[in-house]
């Protein structure tokens, strides 16, 4: 009983109010709404000071966590900057440079390996490999060989001509 005594107490005062205020008498029902929407005003002001609160607390937390730092002179401020990117800007450079090293001696093996698919009897021509040598006249490149004699053959540098069947032949290596 007591909760509707306040209430029609209250009503009263609003109307009292309103007629003081604006000469105007009120009926219940109007009072009863504007007494209603004090109420929500003020939960809503409640609500509000509690989130401008718990804002007021973020706030300081972030500006507690946020280090600033000054300095003197630019050359302070490039040190620092330096500093603290130098390790990556190392550890990037090592790595690229790892990277280039790995690729240019993949694409030089695979260079060999393919050439050694491709001709199949490489491993036969070693010595002339090694020890031919080649001249170049009028732009174009030939192997230079001198003629064998007695049949002491230089593996890559003499070489025998077979007149009978008109041919040139090289001695590669020998096969025991």
């Amino acid at each position: 009983m007591s909760n509707e005594t306040t209430s029609k107490q209250t009503l009263a005062r609003i109307k009292a109010d309103y007629l003081a205020r604006y000469e105007i008498e009120m009926d219940d029902w109007s009072a009863t709404i504007l007494l209603d929407n004090q109420v929500q005003f003020q939960n809503m002001n409640s609500q509000l000071t509690a989130v401008l609160d718990e804002n007021q607390k973020l706030s300081g937390k972030i500006k507690d966590s946020v280090k600033t730092i000054q300095f003197n002179s630019i050359l302070e401020a490039f040190i620092h900057g330096l500093g603290k990117g130098l390790p990556y800007s190392i550890t990037a450079l090592f790595l690229g440079i790892l990277y280039y090293v790995y690729m240019i001696t993949y694409i030089d093996y695979q260079r060999t390996i393919d050439f050694v698919s491709a001709y199949k009897n490489v491993s036969d021509y070693q010595l002339l490999i090694q020890e031919g040598k080649t001249e170049t006249t009028a732009g174009i490149q030939y192997l230079v060989l001198s003629p064998s004699k007695n049949g002491k053959y230089e593996f890559g540098k003499s070489y025998e001509f077979d007149s009978r069947r008109k041919l040139v032949k090289v001695p590669l290596q020998r096969k025991n």
